[in-house]
């Protein structure tokens, strides 16, 4: 039979108050670091809906040049979405919408809404970009020129395409 020496009144493990401390500063660096991911959820929302946004214009694009259909690209802020919708029926019919996180997007002065694609798939000129308060976000904004769309970041006067 072994018999176990006991251990010192030093040697009996975590004393109540290191415990404390250590929960203590687990809770401070997790307070801390809630707000950095908040954050960082709300910019990658933004940065989502600018590339569902940017592919939905793509899709639209080569389904208007692929079936020679018009088509038109709107932005429906009160229901949180952005659409392709076929501009040929009437009323203009929905092909494929995409769900938008944020409403902060709006079109630049003379940019239409909706923007037209013809038949050869062409884009009416516009820019759509992020009006919230959001900063360093690496895409908030699409230019549209007649043959691309490209996002980009906004400068508070114009989209910059990368």
């Amino acid at each position: 039979m072994i018999k176990l020496k006991p251990k010192n009144k030093g040697e009996l493990g975590f004393s109540l108050i290191e415990l404390l401390i250590v929960i203590s500063i687990i809770g401070i660096i997790s307070f801390i670091s809630i707000g950095y991911i908040k954050d960082a959820l709300e910019k990658n929302k933004v940065v989502q809906d600018v590339q569902n946004m940017y592919g939905l214009l793509q899709e639209g694009r080569m389904k208007a040049f692929a079936e020679k259909k018009k088509l038109e690209f709107y932005l429906d802020i009160a229901n949180k979405k952005a659409c392709i919708r076929n501009s040929e029926t009437s009323p203009p019919t929905n092909i494929k919408c995409v769900n938008l996180e944020t409403i902060d997007f709006s079109m630049k002065n003379g940019s239409p809404n909706p923007i037209k694609i013809d038949k050869r798939g062409t884009f009416q000129k516009a820019t759509i970009y992020y009006t919230g308060n959001l900063t360093g976000l690496s895409y908030d904004c699409i230019v549209i020129s007649t043959v691309r769309a490209k996002m980009g970041v906004w400068d508070g006067s114009d989209c910059k395409p990368k």
